[in-house]
């Protein structure tokens, strides 16, 4: 059963808490206001995470309500972390602060050695930054944990402080939980066959199970596209640099992380083609150069892009004009053009990867075979298209259905 605790008192000891665990001084003094004004606002009431979120409704409905795009104010961040915090800290007592993993962690002392030896593997396997990213964070969350439970090697671990750690991610989806124990899990064997574990730790996780994808994935219209495209801005370096992108994405299909990377030597202007090493699985992918995508390349190039050394062909607008970060996801971009053309994600995931979805629909619908549309989008497996694709097809759905007897009494 879960204690009772009035909102003022919990809020007291989550800030006592976040001193203790040394938190930068401007963070701390932005969630001390949140946890202030959530005070105020519950009182000696008792705290349950229901109350939490009628704190945020009322704070942005008073404020104008929360963002309609998917990327929040620092402020609104703030508000849903501290929030989140309290929540975790009250069901599980201990916090998680999760951010991006910039730079290079200090691991504690006992753990140092085979993370660093694991994480090190995972570069010589070639795996992404951003899986490489995730690890560190689940990690890290991981020895957060343990050592609030006292646990301060890897060979004290059991299957209990695992089945405990993971229910500490409650509130994530299903396929979000699978994600955290296959890093879990490949970790956990690194660990055993190289003995820093005597346990197989990896054999004692739970498997999360998962039906396909919870939800159909979102997609455009051509109209949808259309639109999107006469509506960017292509005056500006800045709005030119953003038509190229949607152009690269929505008719040759490429990743955002592919296109963040291009560089100007990948770009072969006699041959009209485009040959790189996508960053998501490292084989290599050449497509044609479409006379969009050329044209809206030659604009930026020309027009827009910064004087910079910079190897790759987009570049930020701001000095150093040196190329994005790896993990920059460049919603910024994206959300600016739909604002523009007035569409807005309502309860729909819209970003980069919606116009790779939509291309794939299209060919889907135009009946090009299904290992076509994996050689143009570069998969790994060419059985992707059928596996995933195919959801959000429809027309051509309906061409499954069973005709179906229809008996008298249903008619009447």
């Amino acid at each position: 059963m879960k204690r009772r605790i009035p909102v003022f008192e919990l809020c007291t000891e989550l800030e006592q808490e976040l001193v203790r665990q040394q938190l930068n001084p401007d963070s701390l003094k932005r969630y001390r206001k949140v946890l202030k004004e959530f005070s105020v606002f519950g009182g000696e009431e008792v705290y349950s995470q229901p109350l939490g979120t009628k704190f945020l409704i009322q704070k942005f409905r008073a404020d104008g309500g929360i963002s309609a795009t998917d990327e929040y104010s620092r402020t609104e961040t703030y508000y849903f972390k501290c929030i989140r915090i309290l929540a975790e800290y009250y069901n599980f007592g201990i916090i998680h602060i999760r951010n991006d993993i910039k730079g290079e962690i200090i691991w504690p002392d006992c753990f140092r050695t085979c993370t660093e030896d694991y994480l090190g593997e995972l570069v010589n396997d070639g795996l992404s930054y951003p899986y490489i990213n995730r690890s560190k964070i689940v990690i890290k969350d991981l020895i957060l944990f343990l050592d609030d439970r006292g646990i301060h090697k890897p060979q004290d671990i059991t299957a209990e402080h695992n089945d405990a750690f993971i229910k500490s991610y409650y509130y994530l989806s299903p396929k979000g939980i699978a994600t955290k124990l296959c890093i879990l899990r490949r970790y956990y064997r690194f660990l055993y066959l190289n003995r820093y574990i005597q346990v197989h730790l990896a054999e004692k996780l739970p498997h999360a199970c998962i039906n396909g994808r919870m939800k159909i994935p979102t997609f455009w219209t051509q109209e949808e596209i259309e639109k999107i495209k006469s509506s960017a801005e292509r005056v500006s370096p800045s709005g030119k640099r953003a038509y190229a992108m949607i152009i690269l994405a929505s008719e040759l299909g490429l990743r955002i992380g592919d296109i963040r990377s291009l560089k100007l030597s990948d770009i072969d202007w006699e041959q009209k083609k485009i040959s790189i090493v996508q960053n998501k699985t490292g084989n290599p992918l050449v497509l044609p150069l479409t006379e969009d995508a050329g044209w809206a390349l030659i604009d930026y190039i020309k027009d827009g892009r910064p004087i910079t050394g910079s190897k790759n062909v987009f570049v930020k607008h701001r000095q150093p004009y040196d190329a994005f970060p790896v993990n920059s996801t460049m919603n910024y971009i994206l959300s600016a053009v739909l604002a523009r053309a007035g569409i807005t994600s309502g309860d729909k995931n819209y970003g980069w990867h919606t116009f790779r979805r939509s291309l794939a629909t299209r060919l889907l619908q135009s009946e090009v075979e299904m290992s076509t549309i994996s050689e143009i989008l570069g998969h790994s497996d060419p059985d992707i298209a059928g596996r995933y694709y195919i959801k959000i097809d429809a027309r051509n759905l309906r061409k499954c259905m069973l005709d179906l007897e229809v008996k008298d009494y249903v008619r009447r």
